[in-house]
C-alpha cells in the first residue's frame, strides 16, 4: 500500500458511506459508491481497500466481491454488514467481516491492521490473518461448541494450523545460520 491508501467505501444506505467516508477520510483518500455497479466501475488497482456492505439491492456485496477477485484485484476487502455471519463466510476471499453498527474506532483500527500487516510483505501472513479473523467472527455470533461440529469450521482450524506451521518452519529456516 502507499503511503496514503485509497479506501473504496461501499453501501446503499448513503448516509452511512458518507459516514464511513467521512470518518477516514481524514488520513486516507476514500472514493464512494452507493450500489453494487457503480462499486465494480470504481475499483481500481489504486484502491487498497474496500469496505464493503454485504446487502444491497442492485448486486449484493457477495457478487461484487467475486467480480472483484475475478477481475485480479489484490485490494484489501472488509465486509461491513448488517448480517450476522453464518458459515457461508469461510468461503469468502475477505480479510475481515465486521458487523454493525460498526464505530470509528473498529474502523480505523481494522484498516491501521491491514496497513501493518501489509508492511510484511505477502508470505501467508494476509492469509492467515483472514482466516483468523474468520474464526472470530464466528466465534463471537455462535459458541465454540457449535462452531466445532461443522465441516467448515474444522477446515479453518486445520487450515490455520497448516499455515502456522508452515510458516514457522519458515521463520525457522531463515533464522539458520549459513554454512
Amino acid at each position: 500500500m502507499s503511503a496514503q491508501p485509497t479506501i473504496l467505501v461501499v453501501d446503499d444506505e448513503r448516509q452511512l458511506a458518507d459516514l464511513y467516508a467521512m470518518w477516514v477520510g481524514e488520513d486516507y483518500e476514500v472514493v464512494t459508491a452507493y450500489d453494487g455497479h457503480t462499486a465494480l466501475e470504481e475499483v481500481s488497482d489504486s484502491i487498497d481497500v474496500v469496505l464493503l456492505d454485504r446487502h444491497m439491492p442492485d448486486i449484493t456485496g457477495d457478487r461484487v466481491l467475486e467480480e472483484i477477485r475475478a477481475a485480479g484485484y489484490d485490494c484489501w476487502v472488509i465486509m461491513v454488514t448488517a448480517v450476522d455471519p453464518g458459515l457461508d463466510i469461510v468461503e469468502l476471499d475477505i480479510d475481515d467481516y465486521v458487523t454493525k453498527p460498526v464505530t470509528q474506532a473498529q474502523l480505523t483500527r481494522i484498516i491501521e491492521n491491514l496497513r501493518v500487516q501489509s508492511r510484511y510483505g505477502d508470505d501467508g501472513r494476509r492469509e492467515l490473518e483472514s482466516i483468523s479473523n474468520k474464526m472470530e467472527t464466528l466465534e463471537d455470533e455462535h459458541s465454540v461448541d457449535e462452531l466445532t461440529d461443522t465441516e467448515a469450521y474444522q477446515q479453518l482450524e486445520s487450515d490455520l494450523k497448516e499455515l502456522s506451521d508452515s510458516l514457522v518452519q519458515d521463520l525457522d529456516d531463515e533464522e539458520l545460520p549459513s554454512q
